[in-house]
């Protein structure tokens, strides 16, 4: 009975230790970030442009040789951008289908949808209170992964 006490004890220290190192769930990019990081790789970012959703902050990165943009939401909470993630993704149903390159992985603080044609690649991705938009080119898909990747969402 005690070497199960002890074991136990380990397992949740262990989880705890995870979960707060954030090892298990993504973090949400904040606008400086997202304004330093895309400013770096030679993008232009601006607070300037129209957003299609209210939110407190939009900041949209544009560079000249690509055919998308990286469009940044920060709302005031979760609530918020989920209500957004939804209706970005209702405007993207035509592009969505049951093909398995089509894909929405969602979790506790998170969610995100590719979704492909043959020409277009979209995904919207959000994490906490902020979201993702990129409306890119099949032939741009590495390239759009590679730099969600490089942000972590």
């Amino acid at each position: 009975m005690k070497n199960k006490s002890i074991i136990v004890g380990i397992i949740i220290i262990v989880i705890v230790c995870i979960i707060t190192t954030g090892c298990v769930f993504p973090s949400a990019i904040g606008k400086e970030e997202f304004n330093k990081h895309f400013t770096a790789l030679g993008y232009s970012v601006s607070d300037k442009e129209e957003a299609k959703y209210e939110s407190d902050t939009y900041l949209v990165a544009t560079k000249e040789d690509v055919p998308y943009q990286v469009e940044y939401y920060e709302f005031k909470n979760e609530v918020e951008a989920k209500k957004v993630y939804e209706k970005y993704k209702d405007s993207i149903v035509d592009y969505i289908t049951a093909d398995t390159q089509n894909q929405e992985t969602k979790g506790a603080i998170f969610a995100k949808i590719v979704a492909e044609s043959t020409d277009d690649y979209i995904v919207i991705s959000r994490v906490k209170n902020t979201l993702i938009f990129i409306d890119g080119t099949h032939d741009y898909k590495n390239n759009i992964d590679e730099i969600l990747k490089d942000i972590k969402y």
